[in-house]
């Protein structure tokens, strides 16, 4: 299965914004490996005629996580509060735009125990305008890549 989740995440992020090449692929595979092994964590994919053709994944992180690069504090409404941090929305681009993306974020996140996700998205990726349509806001700022973070309350 790593491999096919290499696979698409090189076809979706060797695409501008991001032009990420196989050393970006590479770290991808140590970052899955890293979140797949915590407590909390949850993933789901999408295939087409066999083929992996997308995934989500996340971990359920405990009161008072916030990423470590975030430039900003955690907000008030999430402070305290245990988080579900979205790590990747990943689908490659021939089946966008069908609801295909939103339909597999929405598995993941439903039944999760936590009130709130967060993810962290690129200020000039398409997927940022689609988050404000799925109704998540902007908490807060990560690095200093134009990178925001966005939550979205699951209640």
């Amino acid at each position: 299965m790593h491999s096919e989740l290499a696979d698409v995440y090189r076809r979706v992020y060797r695409e501008p914004p991001y032009l990420e090449g196989e050393v970006e692929v590479a770290r991808f595979g140590v970052l899955f490996a890293e979140h797949s092994a915590l407590p909390g964590f949850a993933m789901k994919t999408v295939s087409a005629d066999g083929a992996l053709v997308g995934f989500a994944y996340g971990v359920g992180r405990e009161a008072g996580w916030w990423p470590a690069h975030a430039t900003t504090s955690a907000p008030d409404q999430l402070d305290g509060e245990p988080l579900f941090y979205v790590y990747e929305l990943a689908l490659v681009p021939e089946l966008r735009g069908r609801g295909q993306g939103r339909a597999l974020l929405a598995d993941l996140l439903k039944d999760r125990p936590e009130r709130f996700a967060v993810l962290a998205s690129r200020v000039t990726s398409p997927a940022r305008r689609l988050y404000d349509r799925w109704g998540w806001r902007k908490v807060g700022e990560f690095g200093s890549r134009g990178v925001d973070l966005l939550a979205l309350d699951l209640r």
